[in-house]
Formats: C-alpha cells, sequence, structure tokens
C-alpha cells in the first residue's frame, strides 16, 4: 500500500497575508498556492484510491483543487489526526523562533516530551496520532491501493523520519514544500514496527 502524504498549499497566513489570530475559515490558500496545486496535479502520475485531509480549510481546499485538476470524483475523508500541530503559545510562522528551534532539534534527536510552545503538542503525542491513522489506513484498503492524505509540513517530516527509523531505513530529515508530495510504501512488517514503536513510546 502507498500513502501519499501531500502538504497544503501555501496558505494566507505563510505569506503573511493575514494575522495568526485570524479564524481558520480565513486562511485559504494563495494565488501562489493554487498554482502550486494545480503544478502538482499536472505532475501526478499515480492512481489514488481514496482521499483523506486535516479538518482546516488549507488541506481541504489543496485536496478539492488537486482531485479537480486530476478529474477525480472522490470524496475527501476529514480525520482529525492529520491535523496541524499544536505549537502552544507559537504559531507555525513563529518556525525560526529560538525556542522552536530548540525544541525542533532535540526531537530529532529522540526527545519525545518536550513540547512546542510549552503547552503545545511533544513529538509522542504527533506521532502516535499519524502511526495510529496509518494502522486504521492499512487494516481498511487492500495492499495495492493509493491512499493520498493531505496534511501538514513539519508533521509529515517528523512522520516520514520516525517511520524510516523505524524501520531501519535511511531517515529523511528533508522540509516537505507547498503541495509536496512524499510517497511512504506500508507493509505488514512496517505496520507491525510502527504498532510496536508506539507501544514503546507510550510505556515510560
Amino acid at each position: 500500500m502507498k500513502i501519499l502524504f501531500m502538504r497544503h498549499g501555501e496558505s494566507k497566513s505563510q505569506a503573511k497575508q493575514i494575522e495568526k489570530t485570524t479564524p481558520d475559515s480565513v486562511n485559504v490558500l494563495t494565488d501562489t498556492g493554487i498554482e502550486q496545486v494545480k503544478k502538482a496535479a499536472s505532475d501526478f502520475q499515480d492512481k489514488i484510491d481514496a482521499v483523506y485531509a486535516s479538518p482546516y480549510v488549507r488541506t481541504q481546499l489543496t485536496a478539492q483543487l488537486f482531485l479537480k485538476h486530476l478529474n477525480l470524483d472522490i470524496p475527501i475523508i476529514t480525520d482529525n489526526r492529520l491535523r496541524e500541530i499544536d505549537y502552544g503559545i507559537f504559531g507555525i510562522e513563529d518556525k525560526k523562533n529560538p525556542e522552536m528551534i530548540h525544541v525542533a532539534t532535540e526531537q530529532i534527536k529522540g526527545n519525545y516530551e518536550i513540547r512546542f510552545g510549552r503547552f503545545g503538542e511533544n513529538k509522542r503525542e504527533i506521532v502516535t496520532r499519524f502511526f495510529n491513522f496509518l494502522t486504521d489506513i492499512f487494516n481498511k484498503y487492500s495492499s495495492n491501493d493509493s491512499i493520498l492524505a493531505v496534511t501538514h509540513g513539519r508533521a509529515i517530516s517528523i512522520v516520514i523520519a520516525e517511520i524510516c527509523m523505524t524501520n531501519n531505513m535511511p531517515i529523511e530529515l528533508a522540509s516537505t514544500k507547498n503541495a509536496q508530495i512524499k510517497e511512504i510504501e506500508l507493509t505488514e512488517q512496517t505496520i507491525s514496527n510502527i504498532i510496536k514503536h508506539i507501544e514503546k513510546i507510550n510505556s515510560k
């Protein structure tokens, strides 16, 4: 089974066209974001059997636009486990803040408990909800299916690095660009390792 993690197109908050306190309903895609999604659709060569997206407007719009330009009539299933990371007192636009950089660095080193923005999520919580999503998807669809999951950049990078680590694959630490798609192959062994990892990090 293939999981196609896709980051949403550029949003207005990313482009600093709206304040970070603006309601999510206003945080739509910019013109650049729309073009990014159209380009991703024009370059796409795979098949899609099901589509999931986080509950945010920017991911929902990305999924809708992507499917439209592929001429695919597939329902978009909203899954809260694909939501943006909770950054506590910070927003995604604060990712260059020294404290945010410190937390991200510690997480890469293997610290599962340090939290974003002091009150936000830690790596254990992020990995657990995404890995639970992957386990459910694997059990629901066939081994030949390709599942599109439209979600958020840093979450994709964290989860893919964690999958690589739990399965002894080269770890990819590169950031995920807007509208970029990253593919992960899920097998019985991959899922078995994921389940064991969830149990391990939540037993401490």
